[in-house]
Parts: structure tokens; sequence; C-alpha cells
């Protein structure tokens, strides 16, 4: 018997679908790939309905893939008249910044996807819990883990990042990767840098399109020059591993947050996190054992204070380890099974 066809949708949006969709082909699954249906919605949409005829009959959703209403509605009225059977992977209770016009509307926008899919997905029991009471029970939920990228990424030599990246040797790095949404704790981490003693330094790396909160970084780092390095552009995957390599911790202090890939990259680097709990953090963070979970500005620089650069090698060993044990065929499977009972 021929594995089951699943249609994949978004078509990239980084390590999670990669790392799902080799996974699910090693396991005998035949996948095609759906783009987001904004930008690309008449080739999207196109993709379904030559993939419906080539026998694929499961769409598998992740995030919420769409832009607004009317293309929503065309494609559930669509996937309807075809006989799709729709999964969905709620990675996130609502999107991260609002997508159909105010945060009213995408809690709508989700509603509809609730209705349509047969199967949901999230990453923790938690989420599971926090979906039930936020959206109620019409959606059958699995809990299947978040796999981590532990033996994926490439580790690089602490001594030569700094060196590349200009951090001094004898400082404790903080690193924030990703500065790109105020729900990240932006303000939480910059206000926790600029209370450290000397010795620690704050690195901001990645993107940030939003000019106020691009503006909010440069303003620190003018009134704190010696407490922050910038680097806020987008990385390569091979720059992503020199700020980790260079750094000491992940400081996190998300405002709120599902599921972080961030996280659990980090631990996979080797690197511990301070993080709130929040989501599904507490599956990957154990309290001093993969980092920390603080509840206030205070408590993040009590922390801080206390590490030494020393018991943040054995925590980040300890989060490489936690991810290890968390490997992406295990997660495959319990799709699979799932695509199995829908074929």
């Amino acid at each position: 018997m021929s594995g089951p066809k699943v249609m994949l949708c978004p078509a990239s949006s980084g390590p999670y679908l990669e790392n799902l969709a080799r996974e699910l082909r090693a396991q005998g699954v035949r996948v095609t790939l759906i783009p987001w249906f904004g930008k690309q919605m008449p080739y999207s949409m196109i993709r379904i309905i030559w993939s419906r005829l080539l026998g694929y009959r499961i769409l598998h959703l992740n995030w919420m893939p769409f832009n607004n209403f009317w293309q929503l509605r065309l494609v559930t009225r669509v996937g309807k008249i075809l006989g799709i059977r729709v999964v969905w992977t709620i990675h996130n209770l609502a999107p991260h910044s609002v997508q159909f016009g105010s945060p009213e509307r995408d809690e709508a926008a989700m509603q509809i996807l609730f209705e349509w899919a047969e199967r949901g997905v999230v990453h923790s029991e938690r989420t599971r819990e926090a979906v039930r009471m936020r959206y109620g029970n019409t959606l059958p939920l699995e809990v299947i883990p978040h796999g981590s990228y532990a033996g994926q990424v490439e580790l690089v030599d602490s001594v030569e990042a700094r060196r590349r990246l200009g951090i001094p040797e004898d400082k404790f790095a903080v690193l924030m990767l990703g500065p790109n949404r105020w729900n990240k704790g932006v303000r939480a981490y910059l206000e926790v840098i600029s209370r450290l003693p000397d010795g620690y330094v704050g690195v901001v790396a990645g993107t940030c399109p939003d000019s106020q909160i691009l503006n909010l970084i440069q303003e620190y780092k003018e009134r704190f020059p010696d407490k922050f390095i910038l680097d806020v552009r987008r990385l390569s995957v091979g720059e992503v591993a020199e700020h980790y390599a260079a750094s000491d911790i992940l400081l996190m202090p998300f405002e709120a947050i599902t599921t972080s890939g961030t996280v659990i990259e980090a631990l996979s680097y080797s690197r511990p996190v301070i993080t709130t709990d929040k989501g599904d953090m507490y599956e990957w963070i154990h309290d001093g054992e993969t980092g920390f979970m603080a509840s206030s500005i205070d408590d993040m620089v009590s922390i801080l204070k206390s590490l030494d650069r020393e018991k943040a090698r054995r925590m980040g060993q300890n989060g490489l380890a936690l991810a290890k044990k968390r490997p992406w065929p295990e997660s495959a499977r319990q799709y699979a099974d799932i695509y199995r009972e829908l074929q």
C-alpha cells in the first residue's frame, strides 16, 4: 500500500517545515508544497486544484497562511467542493502580528479554520488546554512535540566567533535573536541589559523591520554605548551560528508566545535560555538545568548576576542533551499516522 499524499502549506517558513517535509518523505509520505495564500494566491489555488487531481486529498496547514478573508473563504469553499481534508498545526493562539485588520478579525479568521479543519495539532498539553478555553472543543487536538535542531546545526568555535563579531572575550554575552516583534520582550531585554554591571554585554542580532522597535534599540545603544552590540540585519545560517557561539546565554523575555523555534534552536546550539513561563516554554526550559524562567525584569537581572560562563556552559550542555531527545522522525511519524487515518 502506498503512503499517504499530503499538501503541506506554506511551502517554506523556516526550518520547521523543512525538517517536517524531509522526515515525512523519509517515512513514505508523498509531500507537495503549497505556497502561502498571499501575493501568490492565484498560483497557490492552482497548486491545490492540480494536486487534488493528482490524488492529494490532505491539506496540512501551519500557522495562519492567509492574508485576508476573501482568500480564506475562497480556499475553504473550494476545498470543501474538492473533498479536501484538513490538518492544522496551531503554532500560535493568534497570529503574531495583525493579519486581518484587527485582533478581533484575526480571531474570527482563526475560528473559520477551527471549523474547517478535521484534526488539529499543538505542541504541548498546556497549549491544548489554552486552545480549548479560547476556541472551544469542536476540533480534535493531538499533542505532537516540536522537533529540535540538534545534530542539524553547525557548532562554531566561540573564540573565533567573538573575534569576528567584536565581542570581548572577558564579557558575559547575552543574546537576543530576531528583535522584530514587541511580543518577544524587546523592552524588557533592553532594560535588563542596561541594569547589568560591567562585565556584561547585550548582543541584539537579526533583522528588525519595525521602525519603532529599531528606534528603541538604537536609543538604548546611544544611552549605554558600552552595554550593547547591534547587528540588526538579516543573518545567514552561518551568521546565526556565529552569534550563538559568541554568546553565553539567550534572553527572550516573551510578553506572549505559544511556541518559539528560537528557544529550541538555542538549546540545539548548546546555549541556555532565560525566558518567561509562557506557552510551551516549560517543555524546554527547566529552571537551573537548561536555563531559567523569570517573572520580572528584576528576576532576570538577578539571575544574570548570579551566572558565570562555566555555569552557563554546563546548562547549555544540558539543553543540548534535552534537544537530542526530541528528534524529528518521531514527530513526523505521529503526523503520518493522522494522515493515514484521514486518507
